[in-house]
């Protein structure tokens, strides 16, 4: 049952990346979308308080703020993919954010690169390989996408090993909403943004909505449960929801290489689970 609630997560987050592409394209920008996202995101964290174990370091809080800023500069790129590129492309690359954990806690730290990370990383490169396949017509905005996806990945990344070196002195109760927030707070850094088309608005609405309840199941569920490896291996499947979703709703181009686009993101989700496994 436990592991019900991650594969619950995974599905909405490729709904909710749905729901922002969509209002991408019926005319919201980039920048608004951005706003109203963070924004939901911020206020879904904040009953984690609730639910975390409060501690307080003045040091390790600071470095939870610098956390959050570099998630801030993260979700503006995750943003910019998806107005760029196919939904089955950008989800699975931004799941790289978990291989580049792993190689960069590597880096930090002495080291002797392991056959299963050489794997992860032969299994990345022939994922992104195969994803960027499809119709020449869609080919250089996926190309930009793919871009802005990896940088996303790696300021994700970025964030996750900050957050390692604050989540024993600080606590999910105030680690969370500390990061969640300073997203929030840095939102108006955007600038102002005309209101998007009245068309756009329920799918950005929606879109955000899920986008950051997803987050927070998945944050409370470890707070609670535990076994955040194993979580995080279900969670994994988000790639694999992608494709089907974006093969659903994406157009009949894009049904011409879903067949690629599953095994390249198959090949990703793979690398990412190793990367988690090998922790154990």
């Amino acid at each position: 049952m436990t592991f019900l609630f991650p594969a619950i997560a995974a599905c909405l987050y490729a709904f909710g990346s749905l729901g922002l592409k969509t209002a991408m394209q019926r005319g919201a920008a980039s920048r608004r979308v951005m706003k109203v996202s963070n924004l939901a995101m911020a206020l879904w964290s904040l009953p984690i308080f609730f639910f975390g174990e409060i501690r307080w370091d003045l040091q390790a809080w600071f470095i939870a703020v610098l956390a959050g800023g570099a998630l801030f500069t993260g979700r503006f790129f995750a943003i910019k993919a998806l107005e760029h590129g196919d939904l089955s492309v950008v989800v699975p690359l931004l799941g790289m954010k978990t291989v580049l954990v792993a190689l960069l806690s590597k880096i930090f730290f002495p080291f002797e690169l392991s056959n299963i990370l050489i794997l992860c990383a032969a299994l990345a490169s022939g994922g992104i390989y195969l994803l960027q396949k499809g119709p020449e017509s869609m080919r250089e905005g996926n190309r930009k996408a793919m871009g802005f996806a990896m940088g996303a990945s790696l300021l994700f990344a970025i964030t996750d090993i900050s957050m390692q070196g604050s989540r024993e002195a600080l606590g999910s109760g105030v680690l969370v909403p500390t990061l969640f927030l300073t997203v929030g707070v840095l939102v108006p850094l955007l600038g102002r943004t005309s209101a998007p088309p009245r068309e756009s608005n329920k799918p950005l609405l929606a879109g955000s909505a899920v986008i950051g309840f997803q987050t927070t199941l998945m944050i409370v569920v470890i707070s609670l449960v535990g076994q955040a490896t194993l979580i995080n291996v279900v969670y994994a499947s988000r790639a694999l929801w992608s494709v089907v979703v974006d093969m659903i709703f994406g157009g009949q181009q894009l049904r011409q290489v879903w067949g690629t686009r599953l095994l390249g993101a198959s090949m990703i989700c793979g690398a990412v689970v190793l990367a988690i496994l090998s922790k154990l």
